[in-house]
Formats: structure tokens, C-alpha cells, sequence
């Protein structure tokens, strides 16, 4: 049974753990890790430092990490994330600036990975009613049993909300990911599948309003979301920040691959109508070209991969600042 546990955050730190465990109780986590010997977090760590409503916190990874500890020290836990998309900065330098090193000092039988320095696999996806092959990290396949995503509530100009599923895009070895941006909405669902992404634990400290996903306004709405299901996860959440997940393309292609239960299906613990507060995406001149770049192969390649993409940001960042300096 899908199963969602909404709550408000507990902000202290040995709470939040706690906070954890009775989740992991819930939606059935401790049996599937305590018979794993590796699993994956996956943190939204898609700015070079911390950043509120942009980043999933150092400290929420860390709380996850001391109550998956409590049930026990002989699984190994990865903590990773892909090279910033279009080769804009390092990931391992981001999670050292944001503290992930640490956690790994803290407590046993930690990793911190970089998933575009691993070994990589072909996968065959479909996209377009076609075979669509993605190039994707050996370590899911290899050695991973189980992934957990965490995610923030935030809106995104591309994708109009970026939940649990979106969150999967980060793991994309392909400092050149946007090339796939064409089918995204196809295939987004496949990925998480295929890297066995079970259960999905929101970041809910601060979200991210009017514009995403690193440009936006953060908003403090202290949201505590565990699921076993991330397509139940995802259905809740965008209901709590007031969007009809049916209106967002990925979601309801997600539906049509069957990673998307009904309503009746979800068992839902806690009230999330009482924490629930609305999201708005507020696009700025510059995110329709790139929302036109983002649904085109065409456009993709003029604007990032042809002679004149440099000269087009070139022109672009004379009017707008980079989003990552």
C-alpha cells in the first residue's frame, strides 16, 4: 500500500531523528534496510552551497543518516549527487562546501559519492514510442538495494514543480544532461525505477516560491513528508502547495507507466490540508526561451551545442545574472 506520512518538522536535530524512525515504522523501511547491504541518498543539491529553498540541508541528511544507524551499522549508505547541470560547477566540491564530508566522519560506514566520477551503464528507456538508450551510473546496478530520494517543495519554471521524481534528474552522470531535457517528462519515471528509488523523505524547512529551481523566493513552511511510494508522495505534496499534479507533464506521464497510484489507493497519515500553503510559479521573460529550448531537440542544440551558443549567453548574461556565479 502506498502509504504518506505528512507532519509538521521537528527542527531539533536528535527530534528529527526520532521523527525518522517512527517514519521508517510506517512506511516500512527498517525490514528493506536491515536486509540491504547498500542503499542511496539522494539530496536536491543543485547550487554549489547551500542555499534555503534550493538545497536539501546538510543537517536533514544527517538525521536520516543517525536513524538509519540506529537500526543498524553494517549497510553501507551512499550520499551523492550528479556534476551541476551544464558543466557549471563541481559536486564534489558542493557537498564539501555543504558539510556531506562530515557526515561521513560521523558516522560509520558512510560514502560520499560523485556520481558523474563512477563508471557508467547504457540503459534502454522509451521516449517518442521508440527505445531511447541513457547513459547511467554502474553503482545502482552493482551494488545499490534500495534509494531514498529528499527532495524540497519547490516551483520550477521548466517542469512547474520539482518533487521526489524531478529529483532524479541530478543523478544523470552527464555533466551534459539537458541534451535528454526533449523527453524528459518520458523518462523521468523510468530513471527512478531503474535506480531503485523506493522512499522519499521531504526536506520541508523552507520551499522555494514564484520561481525555481534556484531563483526563487524561499519560504519557511517547516513540512515533514515520508513516503513509500514517490508517485503518492509527489500527488500529496503538489496538492499541500496548492498545483494539480494532472496539469504537470511528468507526473502525468509518470501515470501513464503506472508509477502513479489512484488517490484510493494512498493510506495517508496525519492532515496535510492543516500545514498545506500555495506555491505560485511566476515566469520572467528569460524562462520561455529556455522552457522552449527545454521541450526541443532543435532548440538544444542551437542554444547549447552550436557555433552560436556561446554568443547567445553571451547576449543573454549582458540582461540577466547567472543563476551560479
Amino acid at each position: 500500500m502506498p502509504i504518506v506520512v505528512v507532519a509538521k518538522l521537528n527542527k531539533d536535530l536528535t527530534g528529527l531523528c526520532a521523527q525518522f524512525s517512527g517514519a521508517f515504522d510506517s512506511i516500512g523501511l527498517s525490514p528493506a534496510f536491515n536486509k540491504s547491504q547498500a542503499i542511496f541518498i539522494k539530496p536536491n543539491l543543485t547550487y554549489p552551497n547551500f542555499k534555503e529553498g534550493v538545497t536539501t540541508g546538510r543537517d536533514f541528511v544527517a538525521a536520516l543518516v543517525a536513524a538509519l544507524r540506529n537500526i543498524n551499522t553494517k549497510t553501507k549508505i551512499y550520499i551523492g549527487e550528479g556534476e551541476g547541470g551544464y558543466n557549471s560547477f563541481s559536486m564534489t566540491d558542493a557537498m564539501r562546501n555543504m558539510g556531506f564530508y562530515e557526515i561521513a566522519q560521523n558516522y560509520p560506514n558512510v560514502g560520499i559519492i560523485n556520481l558523474s566520477k563512477l563508471g557508467t551503464r547504457i540503459v534502454e528507456l522509451t521516449a517518442n514510442g521508440k527505445l531511447y538508450p541513457l547513459m547511467l551510473p554502474e553503482i545502482f546496478f552493482r551494488e545499490i538495494d534500495f534509494s531514498i530520494t529528499c527532495p524540497l517543495p519547490k516551483v520550477h519554471c521548466m517542469t512547474g514543480i520539482s518533487l521526489s521524481l524531478k529529483n532524479q534528474w541530478g543523478c544523470l552522470p552527464d555533466v551534459m544532461r539537458l541534451k535528454n531535457h526533449y523527453v524528459f517528462d518520458e523518462i523521468i519515471g523510468q530513471i527512478c525505477e531503474k535506480l531503485k528509488f523506493r522512499y522519499a523523505f521531504l526536506d520541508g524547512k523552507y520551499g522555494l516560491d514564484n520561481n525555481g529551481p534556484m531563483m526563487g523566493d524561499p519560504v519557511e513552511v517547516n513540512w515533514f513528508v515520508a513516503s513509500n511510494s514517490l508517485g503518492a508522495f509527489d500527488m500529496v505534496v503538489s496538492d499541500m502547495m496548492g498545483f494539480d499534479w494532472q496539469r504537470i507533464g511528468h507526473l502525468k506521464m509518470a501515470e501513464r507507466y503506472g508509477f502513479m497510484p489512484t488517490k484510493d489507493e494512498i493510506k495517508i497519515i496525519g492532515d496535510p490540508d492543516s500545514v498545506r500553503r500555495e506555491f505560485t510559479l511566476k515566469r520572467d521573460f528569460w524562462n520561455y526561451p529556455a522552457l522552449a529550448a527545454f521541450h526541443s531537440k532543435k532548440l538544444t542544440h542551437l542554444f547549447y551545442f552550436s557555433m552560436w551558443s556561446k554568443l547567445l549567453h553571451d547576449v543573454m548574461y549582458t540582461f540577466r545574472k547567472k543563476p551560479i556565479s
